[in-house]
């Protein structure tokens, strides 16, 4: 046997073992946790095999010289090598070689040093996971912080989980031995099981036992193992003692993710769940967030806004178009018609500036079971009313037209063109949401060349992507915005258990409840404790005796606050913020209402902070009462948008309801299970409302005044925004 070439092979093996050890402690300490953890597992899969391939010619020059010849002496390497892979080593044929030459001996023991290191790492490995997982789930069980569990193992729920960085939390799924590896790579604790009883029926025990916050997650992404789930927990709330149930009421919050196709079913739900369970409609969340980042108003000017009187000017109209309408841009359009209300100067009062919705799809979109059954359903059945038999009737909330057309249409730019290119006073608004994150980009790219051909500034384009994309870089630098990025809207625990809008609206809520109570109660002492009892009432009222349509109301009342202030040439923005400069009370105050102020003398008292307001009977013409009449407008158009009817004037004289006490109360014709409300009405209706209430009732007007509720979130605006960490600032415009 030539020592030239066992010399050759051992060298160049060992240095082969040297840089592959090399290799991984590179790899080890540059790599992020995951791409570690898969690393140090490639024994599993084969990806180390270079050790294995090394240790051939090891071999085969061992038997050479041990006077096998030379294709018997590869096949007996190979044969070693199979066993070396299942840590069986055998040099009992190569030994006379590692006696007689150091080195080979060496690269030998070097070579099994690293197949037993890499397979005790593995071991390792998958010891520490199930050490690791037992811990994270022991702490997100019995350990005193606030506890978050979610239901479902899919990426959103790893999204959601991911963005709480506050409390212990953990996956409850069942979970395969592949995703369990994903999860462990992602530090992401975990919790398997085959039925989600048990673990619910654990976590009511502890919840019973520790006075922490409790919050579920309900999205496995299977409408039915939703329901199922939140079923189980009803049932496990129903099984507890009133005190226990008392107590979960404020430190238990199910958030359940539902298809809106189903969301009557959650609504259901919703209503059994002792407060304790909101239903959450990913496509709402989408749409609040764009009305709340990009209302029509911001992009408005002097051109199209008279900010004396923040009133449309006469000869402007507002497009929208609907480039597909699927669940986001129908929840779009509907959020849209709720909240981005306008008005003009009319023949003596302002009236309503109804935006044009251009709604483009390929299919039939007016047709269509929810806009039915919601938004057209005034349409369709008060078009035969009797007018004597009501109150002023509301005027439709919105234009709409509708286009069967394809994208790849022949007419499809020119249908566009027609509508946005009518008067060059005009504001119009593209949306695209008909296909891929990377189809609606590319439309918006044509149509960002289109504005260009058209010679179009007022033309902007808002794009649904679902996730942030290079490709956005470059049109965000052209008026083109990007909106509907879930894992920041959506799957975000912040999002979902209370952004400042909800916020907001449940504090605008408490005030709404304390000055009706103020108007309603004779003889009020309004100190610390009366605030104090109003504000825990108005709390669990908000969650176990509201609907969602009266929370949802809030919502949008406070949603439109950005629109309101924009059209008085203002905006708000964080209170840290360095990028303006924030108003105080008294200039806010002063472009708001003039001399029309909010009269805070007669109670001389707070609550919270905010000034208790008294409302008269005559509202003086001022642009805080166009605020006003805007507001009614802008809630006429939210309870049309949510299939709500007028009530007749019988109604509202003569219908009455049993309260929780069997005591008997007038209704005013409100009554949500059946969508009707009494002050679905124009302005000058709630005029005549309060005094046919009156006259009924045998009571002051003021009594039964509803028009200072449109007044009362412009006047609280400052104080609402200051205490959720936001200032007034002049508008800086978009475009």
């Amino acid at each position: 046997m030539d020592n030239m070439l066992i010399r050759f092979v051992t060298i160049s093996c060992l240095a082969i073992l040297a840089l592959e050890l090399l290799f991984v402690l590179i790899n080890v300490v540059t790599k992020k946790r995951p791409q570690r953890i898969a690393f140090l597992r490639s024994f599993k899969k084969g990806k180390c095999a270079v050790i294995y391939l090394t240790a051939i010619p090891l071999y085969w020059v061992g038997y050479l010289h041990a006077g096998h010849g030379y294709l018997a002496a590869f096949f007996e390497a190979i044969n070693d090598i199979i066993g070396l892979v299942v840590l069986r080593y055998n040099t009992e044929d190569i030994s006379a070689l590692m006696q007689v030459d150091p080195l080979y001996n060496f690269t030998i023991y070097f070579c099994f040093a690293l197949v037993g290191i890499n397979a005790l790492i593995f071991t390792i490995s998958l010891t520490n996971q199930h050490i690791w997982c037992a811990i994270q789930a022991f702490k997100a069980m019995l350990t005193k912080r606030d506890k978050l569990f979610l239901f479902g193992n899919n990426p959103e729920n790893v999204s959601i989980y991911l963005s709480d960085k506050e409390r212990n939390k953990v996956i409850i799924d069942e979970i395969s031995e592949e995703s369990s590896e994903k999860l462990y790579m992602e530090r992401i604790a975990f919790i398997s099981t085959h039925s989600y009883e048990r673990p619910i029926q654990k976590l009511f025990r502890l919840a019973k036992r520790f006075d922490r916050e409790y919050i579920f997650v309900v999205n496995t992404g299977d409408d039915e193992k939703n329901l199922m789930i939140c079923r189980s927990i009803i049932d496990s709330i129903e099984q507890v003692e009133e005190d226990v149930k008392q107590r979960l009421f404020w430190k238990m919050k199910i958030f359940v993710f539902g298809d809106p196709r189903f969301e009557t079913i959650y609504g259901d739900i919703v209503s059994q769940g002792f407060g304790c369970i909101h239903y959450v409609n990913k496509y709402q969340k989408i749409a609040i967030d764009f009305i709340d980042q990009y209302p029509l108003s911001k992009f408005l000017d002097e051109e199209q806004v008279d900010y004396a009187t923040s009133l449309i000017r006469e000869d402007v109209d507002i497009n929208v178009i609907l480039i597909g309408f699927g669940n986001i841009n129908q929840q779009l359009f509907l959020t849209s018609v709720a909240n981005n209300q306008f008005l003009t100067q009319g023949a003596q009062t302002p009236e309503l500036k109804k935006v044009k919705y251009h709604i483009f799809d390929k299919d039939k979109a007016q047709n269509n079971k929810n806009l039915n059954h919601n938004y057209y359903r005034y349409t369709n059945e008060c078009a035969d009313w009797k007018e004597e038999d009501y109150l002023p009737l509301p005027t439709l909330p919105a234009e709409e037209a509708y286009y069967l057309l394809d994208i790849n249409d022949s007419d499809f730019y020119n249908q566009i063109r027609r509508v946005v290119t009518r008067s060059p006073k005009d504001v119009s608004f593209v949306v695209i949401a008909f296909g891929s994150d990377l189809e609606n980009i590319d439309m918006a790219q044509k149509l960002v060349k289109k504005r260009q051909e058209w010679n179009l500034d007022n033309l902007i384009i808002f794009v649904r992507a679902r996730t942030w994309r290079k490709e956005q870089t470059l049109l965000e630098n052209k008026g083109c915005y990007f909106i509907g990025n879930e894992n920041e809207v959506v799957y975000n625990i912040e999002k979902i258990t209370g952004d400042r809008i909800f916020r907001m609206a449940q504090m605008r809520n408490e005030v709404y409840d304390l000055e009706y109570s103020i108007t309603h109660t004779k003889d009020v002492v309004i100190d610390a404790a009366y605030v104090a009892r109003n504000h825990e009432n108005a709390y669990r009222n908000w969650h176990m005796k509201k609907s969602q349509m009266e929370r949802e109301s809030s919502l949008y009342c406070c949603l439109s606050l950005r629109s309101k202030l924009n059209l008085m040439g203002l905006d708000y923005c964080l209170a840290d913020s360095s990028d303006a400069t924030g108003l105080s009370e008294e200039e806010y105050m002063a472009i708001y209402a003039g001399e029309d102020r909010p009269d805070t003398a007669k109670y001389h008292t707070t609550a919270n902070g905010k000034p208790i307001v008294h409302y008269a009977l005559v509202f003086a013409d001022s642009r805080r009462r166009n605020m006003a009449i805007h507001e009614h407008q802008r809630w006429n158009s939210f309870m049309i948008s949510k299939g709500m009817i007028p009530a007749s004037r019988a109604q509202i004289m003569s219908e009455t309801a049993l309260d929780k006490n069997g005591k008997e109360y007038y209704t005013n014709g409100k009554n949500y299970a059946v969508r009707r409300h009494g002050n679905l009405t124009t302005f000058e209706g709630l005029v005549e409302f309060r005094r046919i209430v009156a006259a009924r009732d045998g009571c002051p007007e003021e009594t039964a005044d509803v028009i200072k509720y449109d007044y009362q979130l412009l006047d609280d605006a400052y104080w609402l925004l200051q205490s959720n960490g936001y200032k007034i600032v002049k508008n800086v415009k978009l475009r």
